[in-house]
């Protein structure tokens, strides 16, 4: 039987006419852990989302279960009335009681074992502010795009072909009624194909990619990530490189403002904001800095991982690379035309080694070539056949560009591995993960 001394939303032993004060009483449903029990001042400190609140036990408190820690885990659900500071419960159950999470078994840096308990990383308070951070990130980027006049779309999880430009990573596949179909592996096709209808969209979009086991040891691959996919029809490279600037620069000023103590206690020294405009270093530059470095890359590839890493340890500051050759990346870039050898696109390259965050530029749009360039990849057009039908139709000329999510969020609170910004990860060749 319910307990007559539980408070409840409405508060009904009192009525708003015998007290009008109650309407300014404030009520607070709790479930958290508890960090400490002083039974002199019958006070609990408990652990909600990575904040520790102090709750006064009433003198005629019910409490049901024992709240005595004794090397265990306590889970509570706490009903209090009152303001954040001074809170006095009524009712307080015992929910369930466990071993406590020993943080040394959950070391990231053995990433196989921190995966496959990763479920435990969520009772730690490092790892839920690290949530907390990134949840306050996504909201201050769709803050910042919704007043650009960007549309969020929900996005789609499988097509009969994703991204084919993976950088080594393969896609996963599943069958759908007998039909093979592929995991998003980039929301690619279906942003250019949304612009042209919308104008101005944008997804937070999970990917999937069986990246080589060996990327492991970059500390920034993950097979199953986030991604900030934007696109807006009719814009130019530089249009979305300014969109991109002050997007982070919205949401940085505010995560400092309002997290700026959480991120003090990742970052010692704290984080600054960083200073507009980013420097553009074209592709020939960047590999020039990179060979003078000692770093080989071969003209016409990409730039490896040590030479992103290379270059932004001599750079020191965050930078855009511009300019990829044609035939090193995807089919959906749009030549220059002042130099065909060259894209329109860039990377966003991360400063103190964290790499590239951001990779986007203008797209093709023009269906002959867009054929022209998936034969060159070898892929099966009868894959691409909804996308190559819209583009025959017409799609806008449009340019956009991918945040990665989880990187981002490592850079900013200084973590050591992507592994770690992100709940129940699961980092390249380790399975049997949640």
């Amino acid at each position: 039987m319910e307990s007559t001394n539980i408070l409840t939303d409405q508060l009904l032993f009192l009525n708003s006419a015998q007290n009008p004060k109650v309407l300014r009483v404030r009520n607070h449903h709790i479930v958290g852990w508890v960090e400490k029990l002083d039974r002199r001042s019958s006070t609990l400190l408990i652990r909600e989302r990575g904040v520790l609140r102090k709750v006064k036990l009433s003198k005629d408190a019910e409490v049901r279960g024992d709240l005595t820690d004794g090397g265990r885990e306590v889970l509570v659900k706490v009903l209090a009335a009152g303001e954040n500071g001074s809170l006095t419960a009524r009712y307080v159950e015992v929910l369930h009681t466990s071993g406590k999470v020993d943080e040394g078994s959950l070391n990231p840096s053995d990433p196989e074992r921190f995966a496959r308990a990763s479920w435990r990383a969520l009772k730690l308070p490092k790892y839920q502010k690290v949530v907390a951070v990134q949840h306050a990130l996504l909201k201050y980027f769709r803050e910042f795009l919704d007043s650009e006049g960007f549309t969020e779309l929900l996005p789609p999880m499988i097509s009969t072909a994703s991204d084919p430009g993976l950088r080594g990573a393969s896609k996963l596949r599943t069958k759908l009624y007998g039909v093979e179909y592929e995991l998003t592996s980039s929301t690619i096709m279906f942003k250019q194909v949304a612009a042209t209808s919308l104008g101005k969209i944008y997804f937070v979009a999970r990917n999937v990619r069986e990246e080589p086991p060996e990327h492991i040891v970059t500390g920034r691959h993950l097979v199953e990530f986030t991604q900030l996919d934007i696109e807006w029809a009719g814009a130019t490279m530089e249009d979305v490189m300014d969109l991109a600037e002050r997007m982070i620069e919205y949401a940085c000023r505010r995560i400092v403002r309002n997290y700026g103590q959480i991120v003090k206690e990742f970052r010692r020294g704290g984080f600054s904001c960083w200073d507009l405009p980013l420097r553009r270093v074209p592709y020939t530059e960047a590999l020039e800095i990179a060979r003078s470095l000692g770093t080989y890359v071969e003209e016409g590839k990409e730039l490896s991982q040590e030479a992103e890493e290379a270059v932004s340890l001599a750079i020191g500051r965050p930078f855009w690379v511009t300019h990829y050759p044609a035939g090193s990346r995807s089919f959906y870039y749009l030549p220059d035309a002042s130099d065909p050898s060259r894209n329109k696109d860039f990377n966003l390259i991360l400063p103190q080694g964290y790499g590239e965050v951001i990779d986007g530029g203008e797209r093709e749009y023009r269906y002959e070539r867009i054929v022209e360039r998936l034969k060159a990849l070898g892929e099966d057009l009868t894959k691409y056949r909804w996308f190559l039908e819209a583009v025959k139709e017409g799609i806008a000329p449009s340019a956009g560009f991918g945040l990665g999510i989880e990187r981002f969020t490592r850079y900013l609170l200084g973590l050591k591995y992507v592994w770690e910004a992100v709940p129940f990860p699961k980092p390249p060749g380790v399975t049997h993960t949640p």
